[in-house]
């Protein structure tokens, strides 16, 4: 099988990467490693130090060949990749004592407003709404909030979400994944993965709001 460059219109489909890889392509593997290995790392390091993330990677690759003759196509072939990951890297975190499952991640544990109540109006009434609309932040220049420290900033406030938050946030607004291929990923219903996405991009605009204000 010849597996073009990603940049190919002819990109290969999961077919195609499918049976290159059970008939021991090696340019189907090399094309898989080149297209994930590096989203697999960054959202391993959600949960443990780079160097295990590096660890949990390699070790997903090894069981990616171990287990295609047992996958069967009922998802995408990124996203059973991605799973094999999380099992894996969710052990490690997990021997740290790192890991915060899901189930304790909802608004029961989380009870904090994903806004500011100082920033709204009108609790008295029993309705919430801006005194003034939020600052617009595409009227800033693309070159600040581009910068170093703006992009800092944004890092270190991802850091600091809790690790449920940390890795929807890494899949849709980094990675770029859909819900539904994050919920799928993840394991979690389309409403969680709402609740942890809102949550924790509100976190981070807060952060970036007392930075640039």
């Amino acid at each position: 099988m010849a597996v073009k460059s990603v940049d190919d219109d002819r990109w290969p489909t999961d077919a195609d990467l499918l049976a290159g890889l059970r008939a021991g392509d090696t340019a189907a593997f090399t094309a898989l490693v080149d297209a994930l290995h590096a989203p697999l790392v960054r959202l391993a390091r959600v949960y443990v130090t780079p160097a295990l993330a590096e660890d949990a990677v390699q070790d997903t690759w090894v069981n990616v060949i171990r287990g295609l003759h047992q996958f069967e196509g009922r998802s995408s072939l990124r996203t059973w990749v991605y799973r094999i990951m999380l099992n894996r890297v969710r052990t490690l975190a997990n021997r740290e004592g790192r890991l915060i499952p899901f189930a304790t991640a909802g608004p029961e544990v989380d009870s904090r407003p994903s806004v500011d109540p100082d920033h709204l109006d009108g609790s008295e009434h029993g309705a919430h709404y801006w005194p003034e609309a939020p600052p617009r932040w595409d009227l800033l220049p693309e070159q600040h909030l581009m910068s170093r420290e703006v992009l800092d900033v944004v890092a270190k406030a991802l850091a600091t979400l809790p690790a449920s938050q940390r890795e929807v946030v890494v899949m849709r607004d980094i990675e770029g994944w859909t819900s539904a291929e994050t919920c799928a990923s993840l394991g979690i219903s389309g409403v969680n993965q709402r609740v942890l996405l809102h949550r924790g991009r509100a976190a981070i605009r807060t952060a970036l709001e007392v930075y640039l204000a």
